[in-house]
C-alpha cells in the first residue's frame, strides 16, 4: 500500500484552453484523459492511495463547465482516490451545489458515476517519520512543516522553501510517490534551501 500525488489534471469533456495554456503535449482533451488514466493505473495499484491536491475537475461555468464528466473519470482508477479541493472544485461547489462543501463532498462520494474514497478542504499525511500539510494553493502553506501543493501548474515552479509543487506538468504527467517527496526534501535541505550559497 502506497500514497502517490499529483493536482491540476483539470479534467472535463470540454476542458480544453488548458491543453494550449500550459503546452500540454496531447491533441485534445480526450488523448490527454485517456494518458492520464493509462499512467495513474500503471503506477498505482488497487491497494494505493492517490491524493489529488486540487483541479481534479474544471469548472469555469459558461465557458468549460462540464466538471461532472471530469469528476467521473474517477471511476476509472484502480487506486483509491482522496480528493483536496482547489479552486475549479469551489467554483462548482458555489455554482451547483449552493456553496456547499457538504452536498459536493456527498455527490462525489455517494454518486454510482464518481469513486472517491474522501473529500477534504486539506489534509496531513505523514511520509516515512515526515508531516506534510496538503493544499491546494501555496498561500495557503503550512507554517509548521513542509507542504504539498498545486495550483500555479509549472509556472511556479518545483520547490518553495515552504514545499513542493506536485501539479501533473512537473513530473510529465505521472505522479509522484513518497519515494520522489522524499528525495525532493533531501535535495531541498541539501542544496536547494542553500541555492544562492553553492551557485555564487
Amino acid at each position: 500500500m502506497s500514497n502517490w500525488y499529483t493536482a491540476d489534471t483539470h479534467f472535463g469533456s470540454d476542458s480544453k484552453e488548458v491543453l494550449v495554456r500550459d503546452n500540454r503535449p496531447f491533441k485534445d482533451i480526450n488523448e490527454y484523459t485517456k494518458e492520464q488514466i493509462r499512467i495513474w493505473n500503471e503506477q498505482a495499484s488497487s491497494d494505493d492511495t492517490i491524493y489529488v491536491i486540487g483541479d481534479f475537475c474544471n469548472c469555469f461555468p459558461k465557458l468549460e463547465n462540464d466538471f461532472r464528466s471530469g469528476i467521473a473519470v474517477s471511476k476509472q482508477i484502480n487506486a483509491h482516490i482522496i480528493l483536496i479541493i482547489g479552486n475549479n472544485e469551489q467554483r462548482a461547489i458555489d455554482v451547483y451545489f449552493d456553496g456547499s462543501f457538504e452536498k459536493f463532498r456527498e455527490y462525489c462520494l455517494n454518486d454510482p458515476s464518481c469513486k472517491f474514497d474522501d473529500v477534504k478542504l486539506n489534509d496531513y499525511v505523514d511520509i516515512k517519520g515526515e508531516k506534510f500539510f496538503l493544499t491546494h494553493k501555496p498561500t495557503d502553506h503550512a507554517k509548521d512543516c513542509q507542504t504539498l501543493f498545486g495550483h500555479t501548474h509549472r509556472y511556479g515552479g518545483l520547490w518553495k522553501p515552504f514545499g513542493f509543487n506536485v501539479g501533473v506538468d512537473l513530473n510529465h504527467f505521472r505522479l509522484f510517490s513518497d519515494d520522489d517527496i522524499m528525495f525532493m526534501l533531501g535535495k531541498k535541505k541539501k542544496y536547494w534551501d542553500e541555492d544562492m550559497a553553492i551557485n555564487s
